[in-house]
């Protein structure tokens, strides 16, 4: 137990899963602190993920995100407007859209990448075991299982 002036460590009483929100709210914190880059609750994450797979869908988007298809639309008009994704629609449906970053939306997926790096290795993410992430994405994996199940 970390003790400073006596007080328990906030973090040493959490529970497990207000510790991963607390990570992840402070890396998004830490993601808008920067002027230059875009919002990494919506865009940035959907730019990040339109870059590393081809041929991915605005379905895709919205089933790898678990977000509904008017939030993955709004955020792709903004991506749009900006000039980092394109959307075309798929030779084979017509009513599927394929996404596509642009030249400046590969440009800027490599620094919000490189700034992910970064921020996992300041606070040490990066030195996780294989078998620590992997039990991560299971747990991760069997709670949206449950809520599938559920519904």
């Amino acid at each position: 137990m970390t003790q400073k002036n006596d007080e328990i460590d906030k973090f040493d009483s959490m529970p497990f899963i207000a510790l991963i929100h607390h990570i992840s709210k402070n890396k998004l914190r830490y993601s808008q602190k920067n002027p230059n880059r875009i919002d990494m609750v919506h865009e940035g994450r959907y730019l990040m993920e339109i870059h590393k797979r081809k041929n991915l869908s605005q379905d895709d988007l919205a089933n790898i995100f678990g977000q509904s298809k008017g939030t993955i639309a709004k955020a792709l008009r903004k991506l749009e407007d900006k000039e980092y994704v394109e959307r075309k629609i798929d030779e084979n449906n017509r009513r599927k859209y394929i996404l596509k970053t642009t030249q400046k939306g590969e440009e800027l997926s490599i620094l919000l990448k490189k700034d992910l790096e970064e921020w996992e290795e300041s606070v040490g993410i990066d030195k996780l075991d294989e078998k620590t992430k992997n039990q991560l994405r299971e747990i991760a994996r069997k709670s949206e299982e449950i809520l599938n199940d559920d519904y």
